[in-house]
């Protein structure tokens, strides 16, 4: 235990890293003690005053504050250790790691543009909505999910209701709305929507732009969106 109160919170060094701290938030739904490898509790403290400054910062997401599941912990101290000890054998299996993701990924691009080539509402409309989206967590609650699922699928039926050739600022507008009501629901929620909720939400409002022949407002989603 006194050498757990020596102790200070672990700094980032690896790869671009310049030192900051390995400080996350997360959310309470996301704890769980089955993330962490090997856990053993050592004894139970009050956080320092420095904690408590930096849990606040957490809270009210001030800049620089970082929200992620709890297994980023194991990730984070086995990172820094690695890059101390292992690091060539390290950034190899990140630069294979890359490789692959990066093949996976251009892959994907082409098999999308394929998609966006033939795209109906007909077909968005029979296909499932967030379909990857469980189970929570890591994913958002199951309530917020379902009214996202059903905000999609009314905003597809009132572009699909303007016609085979709508004008771009009635498109503009229920895109608009759509984008506002999951700023509001992500608010509500307490902020749900992460990296692979966004990446899904931003494809398909793409789809519903290009669909509706309004492609170019896919450009204006990052102004009106929070998440």
């Amino acid at each position: 235990m006194a050498e757990f109160r020596k102790a200070k919170v672990l700094r980032e060094h690896r790869f671009a890293h310049t030192g900051r701290e390995a400080i996350f938030g997360t959310l309470l739904q996301w704890w769980s003690v089955d993330d962490f490898k090997e856990l053993r509790l050592i004894g139970v403290d009050q956080p320092s005053r420095h904690e408590l400054m930096e849990a606040e910062k957490n809270f009210a997401h001030a800049a620089g504050s970082r929200t992620a599941s709890t297994r980023f912990i194991n990730y984070a101290a086995e990172g820094e250790w690695r890059w101390a000890n292992d690091r060539t054998a390290f950034e190899d299996e990140m630069r294979q790691k890359k490789e692959k993701e990066d093949a996976v990924r251009k892959a994907a691009e082409e098999r999308y543009k394929n998609r966006l080539s033939k795209l109906t509402w007909q077909q968005l409309l029979s296909e499932p909505v967030f379909e990857r989206w469980s189970p929570s967590p890591p994913f958002p609650p199951e309530k917020f999910a379902a009214a996202a699922r059903e905000k999609i699928r009314s905003t597809c039926h009132e572009l699909q209701e303007l016609g085979p050739k709508p004008r771009k600022a009635d498109v503009r507008r229920i895109l608009k709305d759509c984008v506002l009501w999951f700023n509001r629901a992500d608010d509500e929620a307490g902020g749900v929507i992460e990296t692979e909720e966004r990446e899904d939400i931003c494809a398909i409002l793409e789809e519903m732009a290009f669909v509706a022949k309004q492609k170019s407002l896919v450009e204006e989603v990052d102004m009106w969106r929070d998440w």
